[in-house]
């Protein structure tokens, strides 16, 4: 009887600390139906706002003509696909759900960058800076050709858009990141992001 007793509890007991011992952070955890559900009508309700505006919760601004950076989380990523399908007029499905949620292990980024010349987005790289470590993308997308910026013919006359994609487990997701767009020169652009605090 003491046996069992001192299993059920040893048990109880681990299963409790696999609770506990659960990362506190939003990024990659499962959204729960509520938070589904939530970001879903975040994205109808929000689908006459421009990219800008609606990126905003998730998104780190130098200012107008400087540059910006979006971190596309499950939320975020579900959301965006809900405003989508809004815009689309079209339904959102439950198969729609799922592969919004499907974002992987990574932590993706899309970023806006302004130059002068119109080749001048296919030269930048980007890593993350955490604590003293340098993480590395595993996947970069930079156009050949920018496009012409709300400024031209002013300069900054040209901007793009890049993608950079980093493994998730070389990644404390409860503590602050610096994403740094590198410019061919060597110049580092810093985007600070406060992980614990997205959703």
């Amino acid at each position: 009887m003491t046996k069992k007793l001192f299993l059920q509890t040893s048990i109880l007991s681990f299963i409790l600390c696999l609770f506990v011992l659960k990362p506190a952070h939003a990024i990659l955890s499962k959204l729960t139906p509520e938070q589904i559900q939530e970001a879903i009508v975040y994205g109808q309700k929000n689908k006459n706002l421009d990219m800008a505006a609606f990126s905003k919760p998730w998104t780190v601004s130098l200012g107008k003509g400087q540059g910006s950076a979006s971190l596309f989380t499950a939320y975020h990523n579900l959301a965006y696909k809900a405003r989508k399908a809004a815009v689309e007029r079209r339904e959102f499905t439950s198969q729609n759900i799922q592969e919004a949620l499907d974002v992987g292990n990574t932590l993706t980024f899309s970023v806006t960058v302004y130059g002068d010349e119109d080749n001048f987005a296919m030269y930048y790289t980007a890593k993350i800076y955490q604590k003293d470590d340098v993480i590395q993308p595993e996947f970069e997308f930079a156009p050949e050709i920018a496009d012409a910026s709300e400024f031209w013919p002013n300069s900054p006359s040209n901007t793009a858009r890049l993608v950079f994609k980093f493994p998730a487990k070389d990644i404390d997701l409860n503590t602050l990141i610096s994403f740094v767009i590198v410019a061919p020169g060597g110049e580092e652009i810093p985007f600070d992001f406060d992980l614990p605090k997205m959703k």
